[in-house]
């Protein structure tokens, strides 16, 4: 917690980014992966930066555990699977290894499954097995496919492939359903991350709610459109949440307006811990407020309390339904807990210890 509000991070996907894993096609890629690391840090936070070894490394689910409920002030995270993205060889985030983590701290984690062959029978059959099985709180899509060194795009609302699945999601009790849009993951198309895709699968599954992850690092005035005619759609605010540090007119300018036209009901903190540690995006959010200059340069409202509150973490506890006393009570004198009560650690201290 912080000003006794809860904390929730809705993403946090330790990878698998060894060499062993990596696509020796794909080093442009991998580059750029570590270079949106490095930018979205300044100097004065040069101690939260990963060096080459540890990010292109299997990141250990322990050590994201620790820079989230030790080294930061988080209360309760959402892990996301992610399947092969082009720049490794298998997945990025491996289901069952997630899965196993939340088993292992239930109290501290929900998961989300995923997915990633255009082969919609195949697709539907991993879904059904992670439900199963593993029991997933949730799936992550990307509107891409990765193979050959190529990327191909898909829309969520195509007939063929999209359709079905979310069709099988729902008949399969899935609830919830986060899509990487407005951020470009190449080589696959732009306009595989445009957003014009959403407005029907939103209406079609009303039961269902909808997560764009990145949502407001593009396409604000179109996401505010698409928010205000669906209630079911949330922004996830990874990335966005970086630029509270090196590029504040940008954080300003999404949240204001989303916040000014939406109020701040849907929108939920993500870090995407390992690609940004959660503990200076949060400390500066904490009691952030808009800059005078971009108040009025953008036509925003001054950010209240009750907004910080219900982005860092009341909005997503109420998504997940939890309980924000129980998730305080479960969590008070668990070994994370007490080991933040010891001392904070400089940043990934279990990496690096």
């Amino acid at each position: 917690m912080i000003n006794d509000t809860i904390v929730v991070d809705v993403v946090v996907h330790p990878w698998n980014l060894s060499p062993e894993n990596q696509n020796p096609n794909a080093s442009n890629v991998l580059e750029a992966v570590y270079g949106a690391h490095r930018l979205a840090l300044d100097d004065a936070h040069s101690g939260y930066m990963l060096k080459r070894d540890e990010i292109f490394s299997d990141i250990s689910f322990e050590t994201i555990a620790t820079a989230e409920f030790v080294e930061s002030p988080v209360d309760f995270a959402i892990l996301h699977s992610l399947p092969c993205l082009g720049f490794t060889i298998g997945h990025l985030t491996l289901p069952d290894r997630a899965v196993a983590f939340r088993d292992k701290y239930p109290n501290r984690f929900k998961c989300y499954g995923t997915v990633g062959t255009p082969i919609i029978k195949t697709a539907i059959d991993e879904l059904k097995r992670q439900v199963d099985e593993l029991g997933i709180d949730g799936i992550k899509l990307y509107p891409s496919f990765f193979y050959d060194n190529k990327g191909e795009g898909w829309r969520l609302d195509g007939a063929d492939y999209a359709t079905p699945l979310l069709e099988a999601a729902q008949k399969l009790g899935i609830k919830h359903v986060a899509v990487h849009k407005a951020l470009w993951l190449g080589p696959a198309p732009k306009s595989a991350f445009d957003i014009d895709d959403l407005d029907s699968p939103l209406r079609r599954f009303p039961d269902m709610s909808f997560e764009m992850v990145h949502g407001g690092t593009a396409f604000v005035d179109e996401t505010i459109r698409l928010m205000e005619n669906n209630p079911n759609l949330y922004m996830t605010l990874e990335t966005t949440f970086s630029y509270i540090i090196a590029k504040r007119s940008h954080f300003d300018r999404a949240i204001g307006k989303l916040v000014g036209a939406l109020g701040s009901d849907r929108l939920l903190f993500a870090s995407g811990n390992n690609l940004s540690h959660p503990a200076p995006l949060i400390n500066a959010f904490s009691n952030y407020q808009f800059a005078e200059e971009h108040m009025e340069r953008f036509k925003i409202r001054p950010l209240t309390n009750l907004d910080r509150r219900k982005i860092l973490g009341l909005n997503a506890a109420r998504l997940h339904g939890l309980d924000v006393d129980d998730v305080i009570a479960k969590t008070r004198v668990d070994e994370f807990t007490q080991a933040r009560k010891r001392g904070i650690p400089a940043p990934w201290s279990e990496i690096r210890s």
